[in-house]
């Protein structure tokens, strides 16, 4: 048990300094990227540190699992540079132990990395953007939940099209609207056209409208009315449009913003495959390790560190590459949305299971 505790901290300790290293060579590219604007909106020094440290846990995790590989192959490598592999293997300890290992290792920091992006991102990138709108940018906060619209026109589930002159979101008041329902044909079904609408009781209520019934001849009806519920759970502040960050979002945030959008007649396909990324993401690590540890083992008694870096960066780099082409397929839905954000993680495993299939035990 001690040499797997002695294993685990030789891997957790250069985890920890690469971690930080790259959150802090990120945080130092954002601040000279961004200077330019810094210096526009006259920034005070301590608002800028503010902005950045808040971001700081987003971009660590994003790149965390770069990370996890590099403290993979700069350990286990010098593990057999120093040949303490063979010194294990002569002590009766089987190599897939030492495997079955590191692959714990990966899971216990993949449920690390959900845990972050469901508890302590959205925090964290909620308060940067709180920062970056209201103390950089000088804008009201409350914008977007009290302003007002005109010439709105969303698509609703249903064939439904609506149209509206003019939205206060603060008093959930509409007038000028115009609902339009149609067949699968595109053919007009129904049309409501009234002159002002309140949300009331998680429906709209229409007042003083008329509504025109369609039939196959092209022929209709007319009914006025006074008032006539439209039942659709769509709050004022739906029909806007926000800038909402895919990581200010836990899974239940995530999904209600999804459903809001498909409510809304809205393409959700790339959201659909960022959620099931979240979970997709657990086992990235775990195909980290897959990946690193053949590769260290095979190096590590010949090359260096920097053919160790050389190497996360090329694995990094197609892994990314080929995450975000699965992320067209899907849009495009060459792909399911689950495939698509699963299909890295599959590629890579196969290639993983190959590779430790070549291992020397």
């Amino acid at each position: 048990m001690k040499i797997y505790v002695y294993i685990s901290k030789q891997f957790l300790k250069p985890l920890f300094y690469i971690t930080f290293a790259f959150g802090f060579i990120v945080l130092i590219s954002e601040l000279f990227r961004e200077m330019n604007f810094y210096m526009e909106k006259k920034t005070p020094f301590i608002t800028i540190v503010e902005y950045l440290l808040f971001n700081l846990p987003w971009w660590t995790i994003d790149v965390f699992a770069l990370s996890v590989l590099l403290a993979l192959l700069f350990s286990l490598g010098d593990l057999a540079k120093r040949n303490e592999i063979t010194v294990l293997k002569a002590s009766g300890i089987n190599i897939w132990n030492l495997i079955a290992l590191f692959v714990f290792l990966g899971f216990c920091l993949g449920i690390i990395d959900f845990a972050a992006r469901e508890f302590i991102i959205p925090k964290t990138v909620a308060a940067a953007s709180y920062v970056r709108n209201v103390k950089i940018e000088k804008n009201d906060i409350d914008e977007n939940l009290t302003g007002e619209y005109k010439n709105i026109i969303v698509a609703l589930k249903d064939n439904t099209r609506m149209s509206v002159g003019y939205l206060n979101v603060a008093d959930g008041y509409m007038k000028n609207v115009i609902i339009d329902e149609y067949y699968s044909n595109f053919y007009l079904k129904k049309n409501i056209v009234v002159g002002e609408a309140f949300y009331k009781n998680r429906g709209w209520l229409l007042k003083n409208g008329v509504e025109r019934i369609f039939d196959s001849s092209n022929s209709w009806r007319e009914n006025y009315f006074q008032n006539k519920i439209f039942t659709i759970d769509i709050k004022p502040g739906d029909f806007i449009d926000k800038d909402t960050r895919y990581e200010q979002m836990n899974l239940k945030a995530f999904r209600e913003y999804i459903q809001k959008k498909q409510m809304l007649g809205k393409n959700t396909l790339k959201d659909q495959i960022k959620y099931d990324m979240r979970f997709a993401s657990v086992f990235s690590h775990i195909i980290v390790m897959m990946i690193g540890i053949p590769f260290a083992l095979g190096l590590g008694k010949r090359f260096g560190k920097i053919i160790s870096f050389t190497f996360a960066l090329i694995f990094s780099f197609i892994y990314w590459t080929l995450q975000g082409f699965a992320l067209t397929l899907g849009e495009h839905q060459v792909l399911s949305t689950g495939l698509a954000a699963w299909l890295p993680n599959v590629i890579f495993c196969i290639i993983g299971f190959y590779l430790l299939s070549r291992i020397k035990t």
